[in-house]
């Protein structure tokens, strides 16, 4: 019974070396390895560019907000850096689960580049653009509220509440 229990766990000889298989690392998003050596422009470059999906480029946003970088990161571009930034906002600026992180993004943006707004017609679109998905965004925030605010009433009135 001993030789078998030996047999089955190969147990090793004295004198003999041990070696484990070294576990394979996941290797780190390239935005990952620019976030970790605090290169935030280059994190930031790297997941516009690439076109990741939304849920990528808020979780960046949002961890470059938790570092306190967004104003170093969205300072200092011109019009071709500036351009995919509004784009990314105008498409997905009235999502509910990026609202809150876009419009901050949206704020910083405003409060850094509202000086030169009217030297380029391509950004001045873009931020009309914008503009308009920010009103049309409030009107149906508004929209929602007044009709919770009707339910909460109907409730309250017929006791299901």
């Amino acid at each position: 019974e001993l030789s078998a229990y030996l047999y089955n766990y190969r147990i090793p000889l004295q004198g003999a070396r041990v070696t484990e298989k070294p576990s394979k690392r996941k290797k780190l998003a390239p935005y990952d390895q620019h976030l970790k050596k605090f290169q935030y422009t280059e994190a930031f470059d790297y997941v516009m560019k690439s076109r990741n999906n939304p849920e990528v480029v808020v979780t960046v946003l949002r961890e470059l907000f938790r570092r306190d970088a967004m104003k170093r990161v969205l300072s200092g571009r011109n019009e071709q850096t500036l351009q995919p930034i509004l784009k990314f906002l105008i498409g997905n600026l009235t999502n509910p689960r990026y609202c809150s992180t876009l419009v901050d993004v949206t704020h910083i943006l405003s409060d850094l580049y509202a000086p030169i707004l009217g030297l380029s017609p391509t950004i001045d679109k873009l931020v009309e653009k914008l503009n308009q998905r920010l009103k049309l965004e409030l009107r149906v925030q508004e929209n929602y509220m007044k009709l919770q605010g009707a339910m909460e009433c109907f409730f309250a009135a017929t006791g299901l509440s």
